[in-house]
This record gives C-alpha cells, structure tokens and sequence, in this order.
C-alpha cells in the first residue's frame, strides 16, 4: 500500500539499549489515555537515507477529547526514558488508522494497556471505517 513518499513501516533491526526500552515500556505503561504502541522502524526514502524507530500510539476514545493532554503525558514518558541525545517521533494512530494494519504487520508492539480497544480499532481499521468516536466516525488528520 502506498503511504505517500514511499514510506515503509518494518519490524526493527534497529534497537534501542534493553535497560531504556525497559523504562521506555514502563513509562507508557503508566500513560492512562493510551490504548496501545508500537516500536517499529520507518524509511521515507524521500526524505531520509535511513530508517528510524518511531513510535506509534492509539489513544482511548475519551482522551481524544483533549489529545493534547494525552500528547504530552506520551511526550514526557518518552522524555523520561531516552538518554538526552536520543528522540523518537511520535505518531497519532488514531489520526492516521490507515496505518494501523502496516504498523501491526511489523509486529513490534510495545505496550498493550488495554487489549478490548485494541481489537476494536483492529476491526474498524479492517472494515475500512475509523473508530466511532462520541457517536461520530471522524477521520483525524494531523499529517505524516
């Protein structure tokens, strides 16, 4: 499928040092609007001669009402984690679900917080429909 500029979402050759993977982990674990995230690698050829680790994440429906919010306590536990000279970019899944199926392809899941949310938009993703979110089906775009 053609994401646009050629990007390619695989499972990670690259890795990052067990013991800030391990904070990495425990750090969302302890986000409560996040749902689930993954670790995989993406190359935009277009735009970098590398792949790079990115991390995507999906919010529970009732954060999205203040993504922001959720954005920032996902941001400081990726802060916490990672040695100062190393960054990861953060992806908003629920506002790009036609990434869902390539993400979940690559098979780097990170964390599962919440198992039911995560089949939920498995499915909804499959059917080529987004999430019902407060009685609506939005498409959330905040860009690539």
């Amino acid at each position: 499928m053609d994401y646009g500029d050629g990007l390619q979402i695989e499972a990670r050759t690259l890795e990052l040092d067990k013991e800030v993977e391990r904070e990495l982990r425990r750090q969302l674990e302890g986000c409560p609007d996040l749902a689930f995230a993954h670790l995989p690698q993406v190359l935009v050829p277009s735009q970098q001669s590398s792949p790079e680790l990115v991390l995507f994440v999906w919010f529970l429906p009732g954060a999205l009402r203040s993504l922001r919010s959720a954005l920032n306590l996902v941001s400081e536990a990726v802060a916490q984690a990672l040695p100062v000279e190393q960054y990861l970019d953060v992806v908003v899944l629920n506002s790009a679900p036609e990434l869902l199926d390539a993400v979940e392809r690559a098979g780097c899941l990170l964390v599962e917080r919440d198992p039911a949310e995560r089949r939920r938009a498995l499915a909804a993703a499959a059917g080529g429909e987004p999430p019902e979110l407060f009685g609506k089906r939005p498409w959330w775009r905040f860009g690539w």
